[in-house]
């Protein structure tokens, strides 16, 4: 059962270093994302860096690999529950530490989101909704990204205050938005001096 353990946080770590932005800026544009824009391989750099469309396809991607590593690699396992949250930090960390780009990879934005619908499905659609608002009234990626991750992490204290979820969701809720406002320093400090780049516009110090 160790074993087991082991080799699937390793799976769900490598599934979630699946590096999606680059390999279809690759494929599509014939370029590293690296080297343009942020440097970020998530989907907002490839946005910026590729279009719209395999922006958008980043994005599903890398959701529905992070979806279904929670949810299929945490039945493999011992208390489904509790496992899934490991394994979805795991998918998480192997995004922001990519183990097949020299452990430079996304925020984490992507496959959280991911993660969150596998292990909170309602709290990650009240999430989504805060996202889309934020990113609509102010253009900022970043600050719908971070305003989810708030959003996420109070749905589930509700939650939990009325039973319906577990202290290990809400653990898991503060962990994730951690990682989302660590990931997002230099972004909070753009936003705070007004040089953060709006959804849109095709920079090359972008998000």
């Amino acid at each position: 059962m160790v074993l087991r353990f082991i080799a699937l946080i390793i799976l769900a770590w490598l599934i979630g270093g699946i590096p999606t932005g680059f390999l279809l800026v690759k494929i599509v544009k014939k370029k590293d994302v690296r080297e343009h824009g942020s440097g970020n391989i998530g989907f907002t750099n490839v946005f910026r860096t590729a279009g719209v469309l395999p922006g958008i396809a980043v994005l599903i991607i890398d959701v529905a690999k992070a979806w279904a590593a929670t949810r299929y690699l945490s039945t493999l396992l011992p208390h489904p529950e509790i496992a899934g949250l490991v394994i979805g930090i795991l998918v998480i960390l192997g995004n922001i530490f990519n183990p097949f780009l020299r452990f430079r990879g996304g925020k984490g934005v992507a496959t959280g989101l991911g993660v969150a619908i596998a292990v909170s499905p309602l709290a990650a659609l009240f999430s989504v909704g805060t996202f889309g608002i934020v990113v609509l009234l102010t253009r900022y990626v970043s600050a719908g990204s971070m305003a989810a991750a708030l959003v996420f992490t109070l749905c589930n204290i509700i939650f939990l205050v009325r039973g319906t979820k577990d202290i290990y969701t809400l653990v898991f809720s503060l962990l994730l938005s951690i990682a989302v406002f660590v990931r997002h320093i230099t972004n909070i400090q753009r936003l705070l001096h007004g040089e953060e780049n709006k959804i849109g516009k095709r920079e090359n110090n972008g998000s």
